[in-house]
């Protein structure tokens, strides 16, 4: 199973489609939100999304619940949960729904770690000031890819 997980993109289609055509192996297409680009683009990258505090535009849920191949997929852009002051709202909303993995964003800042048996992964954002990069969880691995 690999996952290419996507977040904060703030309409970098460029960079997107960079991704997509080195990145096109995967099962799922997972997205924190802030995207920033048109319904189209959305579903040509076969993305799974949640809204992102910028999204205005979009008419997706704030979080979804993901069963796939026997994990449970807890994907949330993080805003509500107040992740740029902790972790806490969203260790306990991901153990609330039993969560096996938990993907945010909102952060900008990739991140990674296995906190009570749920894997946390923020893959970073692809319109970082900085640093843009994005995850792969491939056979329990989390993988951080830095683009230019």
């Amino acid at each position: 199973m690999k996952l290419l997980i996507t977040g904060d993109i703030h309409g970098r289609g460029d960079i997107l489609s960079k991704i997509l055509k080195k990145e096109n192996d995967f099962d799922l297409h997972l997205n924190t939100g802030d995207i920033g680009l048109d319904a189209l683009t959305i579903e040509q990258a076969k993305m799974i999304a949640v809204k992102g505090n910028n999204d205005i535009y979009h008419d997706l849920p704030a979080e979804r619940l993901i069963e796939f191949q026997g994990l449970r997929i807890l994907l949330t852009h993080g805003h509500l949960q107040n992740v740029k002051y902790g972790l806490l709202e969203l260790i306990e909303m991901a153990k609330e729904v039993n969560a096996n993995i938990c993907i945010f964003g909102h952060t900008h800042d990739a991140f990674y770690k296995v906190i009570d048996k749920i894997t946390f992964i923020n893959p970073g954002a692809l319109n970082g000031l900085n640093d843009k990069s994005y995850a792969v969880y491939e056979s329990g691995k989390v993988s951080f890819i830095h683009v230019d």
